[in-house]
C-alpha cells in the first residue's frame, strides 16, 4: 500500500494549535513559506519545537515573488515589505538589487557565477534561519539534538512561476539552479519547485519539456504547484495534464514530488487509485486547496461545512438544503450514519440533530458598500474553529482511505457522492467526482 504524505500549509500563528490536530502524528511536516520565516523566526521556532514536538518543516523561499510587478511585495504605501527585504538581503544579488523596484528577469541571472551565488546563499538562509532559533530555544535545553537535526527535511532550490509564453527562458534557470543546489549542498536532500500556469500542464509538450529538463538532475524531490487550480472545477486536459507531469518529474517514484496546493483529487492521486503519482499533498488549515501564485485580495468569510460524499466545503446554507432534501437531518442517528460521525460532528450535536446549526451561527454586521450601507453574515469565531475542525478530520480520514482502501472501493465512495447528490444538488455539483475517477482510471497501470 502507498503511503501519502500529509503536509500542512502554515499561514497564521493563529492556526497552530490545528498542526497536531486531530492527532499529533497526522502530518508528515510543515511547509512555511519564506517571509514568514523571515518575520518571525522565534515564533516559528517556538511552534517547531515546543508546540509540535518537532514537527518536519521545509521553508519555501519563494524566489517567484520577485519575478512579479513589485506592488505584489510592496506595503500599502508602495514600500517593499520588511520581511521580502529580509530574504531578499539574504539571497543577494540580483533578487537584492531588483526587489521592490522592478521584477526579476531571466537575463539578470544568466551569469553563472550571480546564479551560483544566489543558489548558495538561498539554500543557506533555508538551513539556518530556523534551525538557528531553535537552537536558542528553551526546549532546547531537555533536548539531545545538534543543528543538523534542526535543518529543514529539504532546502527548495530558487525557481520561478512559468507559463506557456515564459517556459522556454525560465526552465534552463530553474534546472540549473536545481543542478547547482546539488552541488552546493552534496550533505543536503536539495527539492526544486516546478510551479506553472493551467496552460502549461494542459500542453503535453510544455510537460514533457519540464520532465527532460530534471531528468538527469539529482534533486531529492519537487514542490510542484499550478497557479489557481480548483480541482473541482478544473477540466480533464488541466487534471490529466497535473498527473502526468507529477509522474514525469517522480520518475520511477525515486524522487519525492509534493503538490503545495492540492485537494481530494491529488489525494487520489497520491494513493491507490492515482498509483503513487505525487508521494505527498499539502492544504492549509483553512484555505490552500489551490491558491494563485500572484496573492489576490480574500473575499468574505462564509461558514462552510465539509461534505464527505462530495469531497467538497459547501457553504453552511447550501449543505444545509442539500442534507435537508436528503432527510439526513431527522435525527442524529441518520445523520451520522449517512453524513458525518467525526469525532467534531459527534460533540457538536450531542444527540440532538437541531445542534447542526452550530456549524452556521454568525453576526450580521452593516458594510459600506459604495454610497449605501449593507448587511452581511460573518461566521463567529467558534463557528470557524467547528467548521476547522470537522474539515481536518476529514482531511485525515481521507489520506488514510486514499492510501489503503482498494481501488474498488475508492471508485464506489466517488460514484455514491454522484448518486446521493445529483438529484438534489445538480449535476454541476457532482460531475467532478465522476471525472476524477475517469481521469485517474486512465491513468491507473
Amino acid at each position: 500500500m502507498p503511503s501519502i504524505d500529509h503536509w500542512m500549509m502554515f499561514g497564521t500563528f493563529g492556526q497552530q494549535r490545528y498542526f497536531v490536530y486531530p492527532r499529533a502524528d497526522t502530518y508528515r511536516g510543515v511547509i512555511i513559506n519564506a517571509n514568514m520565516a523571515a518575520h518571525a523566526p522565534a515564533g516559528l521556532a517556538g511552534f517547531l519545537m515546543e508546540k509540535t514536538g518537532g514537527l518536519d518543516y521545509i521553508i519555501d523561499p519563494l524566489t517567484h515573488a520577485f519575478q512579479h510587478d513589485p506592488s505584489a511585495i510592496q506595503n500599502d504605501a508602495g514600500e517593499l515589505k520588511t520581511s521580502f527585504r529580509t530574504i531578499a538581503d539574504a539571497y543577494g544579488a540580483p533578487l537584492e538589487d531588483c526587489a521592490g523596484k522592478r521584477p526579476v528577469l531571466p537575463r539578470d541571472l544568466q551569469d553563472e557565477i550571480v546564479l551560483k551565488k544566489c543558489v548558495q546563499r538561498c539554500l543557506e538562509f533555508q538551513k539556518t534561519r530556523l534551525a538557528d532559533a531553535m537552537a536558542n530555544t528553551d526546549a532546547m535545553k531537555y533536548l539531545d539534538q545538534s543543528s543538523d537535526d534542526l535543518a529543514p527535511n529539504a532546502l527548495v532550490a530558487p525557481y520561478f512561476f512559468m507559463t506557456e509564453t515564459t517556459l522556454k527562458r525560465w526552465l534552463p534557470i530553474c534546472s540549473r539552479a536545481a543542478a547547482l543546489g546539488v552541488e552546493s549542498a552534496p550533505n543536503a536532500r536539495v527539492f526544486s519547485a516546478v510551479v506553472v500556469s493551467q496552460g502549461v500542464v494542459a500542453s503535453s509538450e510544455a510537460r514533457d519539456q519540464i520532465a527532460a529538463e530534471f531528468e538527469d538532475i539529482d534533486v531529492a524531490g519537487f514542490l510542484l504547484w499550478v497557479d489557481d487550480l480548483d480541482e473541482q472545477t478544473a477540466g480533464m486536459d488541466e487534471l490529466k495534464g497535473l498527473v502526468d507531469l507529477a509522474r514525469g518529474l517522480r520518475g520511477k517514484k525515486e524522487r519525492e514530488v509534493i503538490n503545495l496546493h492540492g485537494g481530494y483529487f491529488s489525494v487520489l492521486a497520491a494513493g491507490v487509485l492515482g498509483d503513487s503519482a505525487m508521494s505527498g499533498v499539502t492544504h492549509a488549515p483553512e484555505f490552500g486547496e489551490y491558491r494563485s501564485v500572484v496573492p489576490v485580495g480574500g473575499g468574505i468569510p462564509i461558514a462552510r461545512y465539509y461534505i464527505p460524499h462530495l469531497h467538497a466545503r459547501v457553504r453552511y446554507r447550501d449543505a444545509l438544503r442539500l442534507l435537508n432534501a436528503k432527510g439526513w437531518l431527522d435525527d442524529a442517528a441518520d445523520f451520522h450514519r449517512n453524513v458525518c460521525d467525526c469525532q467534531e460532528c459527534v460533540s457538536t450535536i450531542e444527540g440532538n440533530i437541531g445542534n447542526f446549526k452550530s456549524f452556521g451561527v454568525g453576526n450580521v454586521k452593516p458594510i459600506r458598500r459604495g454610497s449605501g450601507i449593507i448587511r452581511i453574515e460573518y461566521p463567529t469565531e467558534e463557528t470557524k474553529k467547528r467548521c476547522l475542525r470537522h474539515y481536518l478530520q476529514r482531511k485525515a480520514i481521507e489520506y488514510q482511505f486514499s492510501a489503503t482502501a482498494s481501488a474498488q472501493q475508492i471508485r464506489e465512495d466517488l460514484h455514491r457522492g454522484v448518486s446521493e447528490f445529483e438529484e438534489v444538488a445538480g449535476l454541476e455539483q457532482v460531475a467532478h467526482l465522476d471525472l476524477w475517477d475517469d481521469v485517474l482510471s486512465s491513468h491507473t497501470t
